[in-house]
């Protein structure tokens, strides 16, 4: 089988995960040389290479980098999304997150995972009435890319949710308390955002 053939082959599997690209090569059952070399630097954006635990380091740094400082995440929530950034076949766990957590390397941001202790007792921002100056507060800061609105907890409180994305703004989806402090600093990671 071609080396064309065979990437083509292996990204149809979903097999994109690879030790090396060497490796890739030899499995399709050709050399590596220059030619081989030049084909699979056409196909190379649909590949990953390195161990799965260098992958998922990797994934889970860009999400903790994306973070507020010193903030409280969801270790749960954090695994399924980084889930969704991985290959077929590589599967992360809450384990290796509550150790990066621990980690300076990774965590340059100073997270903290949620607990139930430090949950119970972030609740009491969100225990409040949005007036309609809160809302007219919250429209002067959309605009395109930018989506920011209330959005009621499962706890029956209130929480602001700013997504931001699209052409002129780097991908972002936080939670904040519905205050005028996390306004000023919404507007501040709107600028920051900004391509």
């Amino acid at each position: 089988m071609k080396l064309r053939e065979y990437l083509e082959n292996q990204i149809q599997k979903g097999k994109i995960e690879w030790e090396s690209r060497s490796e890739l090569i030899r499995a399709s059952g050709s050399k590596v040389n220059g030619n081989t070399n030049k084909i699979l630097k056409e196909y190379e954006n649909k590949f990953k290479f390195g161990s799965s635990t260098e992958i998922k380091n990797k994934e889970i740094k860009k999400y903790f980098d994306n973070l507020p400082k010193n903030s409280f995440i969801s270790v749960e929530g954090a695994a399924k999304k980084i889930q969704k950034e991985l290959p077929k076949g590589v599967i992360i766990g809450e384990t290796i997150i509550y150790s990066r957590l621990k980690d300076p390397i990774f965590n340059t941001n100073n997270l903290k995972p949620q607990t139930l202790d430090n949950q119970v007792s972030k609740t009491a921002p969100y225990d409040v009435k949005i007036s309609k100056e809160f809302r007219e507060k919250l429209k002067n800061l959309r605009e395109a890319g930018v989506y920011l609105y209330i959005e009621v907890t499962q706890r029956g409180g209130n929480t602001l949710r700013l997504k931001t994305g699209g052409e002129f703004f780097k991908t972002s989806d936080n939670s904040y308390p519905p205050n005028d402090d996390s306004l000023k600093l919404i507007k501040k990671i709107i600028e920051d955002n900004r391509k």
